[in-house]
């Protein structure tokens, strides 16, 4: 079951049918419990259950059942990483998995109970499938259960502040709906949004005339920019602004290509191949999740065409 934007932006809703959960930065996947065998399987339905032979240990004592939670993996701040996860999507290899195991740990965050002892539980309301979730008494070293709160307004400040990805709110009497995205779960995203500079354009690839993505970044030394103009790199923007907006960025951005990049760093991005790059001239607001590890915008998507900003001025600039 999916989750619908709330209508405001980074406001949960409001009301005593509300339940708030933190919104974890993750892998969605359901774990199925038979007869003390356990398999996990993802939002497409496939098996991933031996990588992640950490989460499978002690489901052997569990009764049978179905559960939806999220994997996660947290960074040295305690903060769940999508970057971190992201290494053990695609492991299955023994030896990398045991590897990851050490390195990133993955917990098995469980908020929701589709089916116990051989029943459906989806036709219930979500307080009834909470309270026989809470029920089976689950300890950390099993599964992690993910707690849920009153005030989703107090939650969407904690989690802005420690750095969390958002909240998700739900409805006391929601059904579970498999594969439907429901009003009667809404997420709140926290979002930020900077000033950039464009570093670099990409065509569409089966339309070379269209604008695809930009490459953004800001500026790596003010002192030196004037004569020696370098961005350090936020990575690639593709979503975002209207045609006509991009038709108009794209006519200038040809104006002032260039045969080299104004990046200390290049990323390490096969795209950096087919990138026109330009002057360090033009800015562009642009919205995003987070930051990765390294550097890059997460979720990023283009806001405005910021004229009448300087790139000098651009990671200090106010916002639209």
């Amino acid at each position: 079951m999916l989750a619908t934007p709330t209508r405001t932006p980074g406001v949960p809703p409001t009301g005593d049918e509300w339940l708030h959960e933190v919104k974890w930065d993750g892998v969605r996947a359901v774990g199925h419990v038979t007869g003390g065998q356990f398999r996990l399987f993802n939002r497409t339905e496939g098996d991933i259950t031996d990588g992640y032979p950490e989460v499978v240990e002690g489901t052997d004592t569990l009764p049978d059942l179905i559960v939806d939670g999220e994997l996660v993996v947290l960074d040295s701040d305690g903060i769940p990483s999508f970057h971190e996860i992201a290494h053990r999507m695609h492991a299955r290899n023994p030896a990398h998995v045991a590897r990851h195991m050490k390195e990133r740990p993955a917990i098995f965050v469980v908020f929701d109970l589709l089916a116990l002892d051989g029943r459906d539980l989806t036709r219930l309301p979500l307080a009834e499938r909470r309270a026989l979730l809470e029920g089976l008494g689950l300890t950390p070293r099993v599964w992690q259960l993910s707690e849920s709160y009153d005030d989703g307004a107090a939650l969407a400040e904690f989690t802005r502040n420690a750095g969390l990805e958002g909240v998700v709110s739900k409805k006391r009497t929601s059904q579970y709906l498999p594969g439907a995205r429901s009003t009667d779960w809404v997420k709140t995203a926290h979002r930020a949004e900077v000033v950039t500079v464009i570093g670099g354009w990409l065509p569409e690839t089966d339309a070379p005339d269209r604008l695809g993505a930009v490459w953004v970044g800001n500026v790596a030394n003010a002192e030196t920019f004037e004569d020696n103009p370098v961005l350090y790199s936020l990575g690639r923007v593709g979503s975002g602004l209207s045609q006509k907006q991009r038709a108009a960025l794209l006519t200038v951005l040809r104006d002032i290509e260039r045969d080299t990049p104004a990046f200390d760093r290049l990323p390490a991005d096969p795209e950096i191949k087919r990138t026109r790059w330009v002057e360090p001239l033009l800015c562009v607001q642009v919205r995003y999740l987070n930051v990765t590890p390294s550097g890059s915008l997460r979720q990023p998507v283009l806001m405005s065409l910021r004229p009448d900003v300087s790139p000098l001025d651009a990671d200090a600039a106010e916002l639209n």
